[in-house]
């Protein structure tokens, strides 16, 4: 009997023990969080879903991060204020016919006009209608048409020609129109990214979207001639391998922080295609003709007023000198700026701007980064005396 009882005890206590561990298990015990139903099942479905979808959208911000560089970026910021710019220009021309006529003696030799079409790029300056481009772009124009980024289109008209910067700034009748930021300080890098955004070949590829190629600057403070017989055409050019080609010329050079570093302006190429060597204005360039001319109406040209020939042999002898570093006075032009500052025909400059000079070069450059109302001081001697003196430029009359 006692033995029956003793069974039935263990196979309780047994049965006690299997229970409290099956809910140990199941995790249905109060203490053990609530009991698992059809809600919580589906809301851990919907958890493992989400957490799917995070995952999906990081990777995916990861790929735009990457897709979204400094070059993107700064192509977004200045592309809308590059336009594309079309010139009808005259050109004079003869009539085969007439010539031919003419040397049968049947007609007055007569010459003819004929349009000819020139395209360039150009970058908005001003939200009211200012566009910097290259003169050479606009020179001799009968028409010009100007067509945004986002495919509007109006004529224009031009408001001042730099030949010497070989810049124009045109006007069109716009209004909150897309503008690019010009670099404050021009402290470029050889060797730092450089982004070429313009509209090659104009319209012909049927897209009012600018084009954009990136390279590096490749050198800074080029001077380019012609040839070795022409005076220096650019000074202190920006030299950059980014592809620039065929009506490109004009539309703005950019750096990785969406600003404006210079102007493109030529290429040097024996097929007239892009080989990488390209050249750009300076920002500072640029920033100077468009301050002259929104304050002035103009860009003010300068004016020196003396000729200068550099010491060789025969003038070294003639001035009876045995230096040869200057350069001599052979003309001054009375009341020029050179003439008023002392300077006369036969005085030798040894020194201007702080600088000595070697060459005429060296005045060359210092003049051309000049502007009205520049101080050039400098060192003469004349007969054989030092002096001092300054020539503070003036407008060209």
């Amino acid at each position: 009997m006692r033995a029956t009882w003793w069974g039935a005890i263990t196979g309780l206590l047994l049965g006690v023990v299997l229970g409290v561990t099956l809910l140990l298990v199941r995790d249905e015990l109060p203490w053990r969080g609530e009991p698992v139903t059809g809600d919580a099942t589906a809301a851990a479905e919907t958890a493992a879903v989400a957490t799917t979808t995070d995952r999906a959208a990081t990777i995916a911000d990861s790929l735009q991060f990457e897709r979204d560089n400094a070059i993107v970026r700064a192509t977004r910021m200045v592309a809308p204020a590059v336009v594309s710019i079309s010139v009808i220009q005259l050109q004079a021309t003869r009539d085969p016919r007439q010539e031919f006529f003419q040397r049968l003696g049947w007609v007055p030799r007569q010459r003819f006009v004929r349009p000819v079409q020139n395209m360039g790029s150009g970058l908005i300056v001003s939200a009211d209608g200012l566009i910097v481009t290259n003169r050479h772009v606009v020179a001799g124009a009968a028409q010009i048409g100007v067509t945004l980024s986002d495919g509007s289109q109006y004529p224009a008209e031009v408001v001042d020609e730099v030949e010497r910067y070989d810049l124009a700034v045109l006007r069109i009748d716009g209004a909150n129109l897309p503008v690019a930021t010009f670099a404050v300080e021009a402290d470029l890098q050889i060797g730092e990214w450089a982004i070429a955004i313009g509209s090659p070949f104009g319209l012909l590829l049927a897209d009012t979207q600018p084009t954009v190629t990136v390279g590096v600057i490749s050198a800074l403070n080029r001077d380019i001639k012609k040839n070795d017989n022409d005076q220096t055409a650019y000074l202190g050019m920006i030299q950059t391998d980014a592809a620039i080609n065929p009506g490109n010329s004009g539309g703005p050079l950019v750096n990785t922080r969406g600003e404006v570093v210079g102007i493109n302006t030529f290429i040097f190429s024996e097929s007239g295609g892009s080989v990488g060597i390209g050249f750009a204005v300076p920002a500072a360039r640029v920033r100077t003709v468009l301050d002259e001319i929104l304050r002035y109406g103009r860009y003010r040209d300068i004016d020196l007023g003396f000729g200068l020939v550099r010491l060789n042999q025969a003038a070294m002898q003639y001035l009876n000198t045995e230096d040869p570093a200057g350069v001599a006075v052979y003309e001054v032009r009375q009341d020029s700026p050179a003439w008023k500052a002392g300077l006369r025909p036969e005085d030798i400059l040894r020194q201007m701007g702080g600088q000595q000079v070697t060459s005429l070069s060296l005045i060359e450059r210092l003049v051309y980064n000049s502007n009205v109302g520049t101080r050039l001081t400098f060192r003469a001697e004349r007969a054989g005396e030092s002096w001092d003196g300054a020539i503070i430029l003036e407008e060209r009359r």
